[in-house]
This record gives C-alpha cells, sequence and structure tokens, in this order.
C-alpha cells in the first residue's frame, strides 16, 4: 500500500512539473523586468524582434550608431560566405540555441523527441544562427515582428551581449560551422553556453534585452515573454 501511495505521489508530481514550469513561464515572461526609454534628445536606431512562432530572433542593423564603437556586422562576421552578401540596408538577425537540434530540425517535420529532450538536458554545445534580413523584408505581412527603438547606449549593450555569445576561434574571430544553414542568407557559428529548460533559446534574446535596459519579461522561455510591445 504504502508504495503504491509512492508512486501516485511520484506521478503527481511529474505531472506537476510542465504545469508549474508553464505558469512561471506566464507569470515572469508577462511581468516587465526594469527597462528605461531611450535618453531624451539623443539619435536612436531600430532593432527588430522576429518571431517565427517558436523561436524569436533580434536582428540589428548591419551598421550600428555611428561614432567610434560603431559595429559594422560584415566585417565582424567576416570569414564566411553570408558576411560578403550582408549590404548597409540590410538587418542582421541573430538566433541562439542547441547546435544539434538546430541542425536537424529544419522542418517542422523533422522534429525529433530524442533531440529535443538532449537540448533541455544540455548534452550538446551551442550554436548561434545568423541571417540576413533586408530591411524591407521586415515588413513582410507573414513575418511577426515587435520593432524597438533604442539610443546608442542601448545599442551597443545589445550589441556587445550577442557578440560574447560567439565562440572565437584562435584568431578571435567568430568560427562558422561547416554544416550550411537554410538558404543563402544564413550561416550557423559556434557558440557559448548550453540550453537548458531555464535558459531556452529565447531566454538567451530576453538576457540581452534585460542587459540593454530594454522591455522584457523577468524570465523569457517563451515567445511572447518578449514580443509583447511597448
Amino acid at each position: 500500500m504504502r508504495s503504491r501511495r509512492l508512486l501516485i505521489l511520484l506521478a503527481l508530481a511529474v505531472l506537476a512539473l510542465p504545469m508549474l514550469y508553464g505558469l512561471a513561464a506566464l507569470g515572469l515572461g508577462l511581468l516587465p523586468a526594469p527597462h528605461r526609454e531611450p535618453q531624451a534628445g539623443q539619435p536612436t536606431v531600430s532593432i527588430y524582434l522576429i518571431s517565427n512562432g517558436w523561436h524569436v530572433w533580434a536582428a540589428l542593423p548591419a551598421r550600428g550608431p555611428t561614432g567610434q564603437d560603431q559595429t559594422d556586422w560584415s566585417n565582424w562576421l567576416g570569414g564566411s560566405a553570408l558576411a560578403a552578401r550582408i549590404s548597409d540596408a540590410d538587418y542582421v538577425a541573430f538566433g541562439w540555441g542547441d547546435r544539434d537540434f538546430y541542425l536537424a530540425t529544419r522542418r517542422p517535420v523533422d522534429f525529433r523527441p530524442d533531440l529535443a529532450m538532449a537540448a533541455l538536458l544540455g548534452r550538446g554545445p551551442a550554436a548561434m544562427h545568423v541571417m540576413r534580413v533586408p530591411e524591407t523584408a521586415l515588413a513582410a505581412p507573414q513575418l511577426r515582428t515587435r520593432r524597438i527603438e533604442v539610443d546608442t547606449l542601448q545599442y551597443h549593450a545589445l550589441a556587445a551581449y550577442i557578440q560574447a555569445g560567439f565562440a572565437p576561434g584562435r584568431d578571435g574571430r567568430p568560427q562558422p560551422l561547416p554544416e550550411p544553414g537554410f538558404g543563402l542568407d544564413d550561416v550557423f557559428y559556434e557558440a557559448t553556453g548550453r540550453y537548458s529548460p531555464f535558459r531556452t533559446c529565447n531566454e538567451w534574446i530576453g538576457a540581452g534585452l534585460r542587459a540593454a535596459g530594454l522591455k522584457a519579461g523577468w524570465w523569457t522561455p517563451f515567445p511572447y515573454g518578449l514580443m509583447r510591445g511597448p
């Protein structure tokens, strides 16, 4: 009898964990972390969050705000075919996640439970997915985006966070992976960290927004904590 009760309690605990996770993600995702508006009187630049419904990328202008610390992403990403295709009129989108899951799940039908479980357990290294996005494409009706106006300090804080997510090679530059991207305008790179239920691809973006003083939920394992506007 006692063993049966223990099994029932264990089963209830296992069933309760996803519910508790979902409630925590909902509550903390909808609760904005401290953030600020761009400094009054300072020039601003538009950045975008792009979502496909389950994953979010942060898209920054190919050339950041002018000045001594201007970020030129085509130069910084040098060494890949993608870098040569980036023009000043483009945006560059960054997404982080588990490498094996990223590379093997190119379409919804490619989803494999074993890869998803391995990602949740943090068994493999991470990868950075980098995409060239023409500015005109950001207005496409089928693309879900959130536009954010940022000042120079906010931009450089977010850019520095993204750059720190790349695992540099011996030359100190980002390392493209040999596996192909989804098309001509994207490349996978070596990345730092490991995926987990608490540091998901979307939470990686959320942490960057919070570090830059931009609006995001306290914890954002799912897109809704990121894509909500002002």
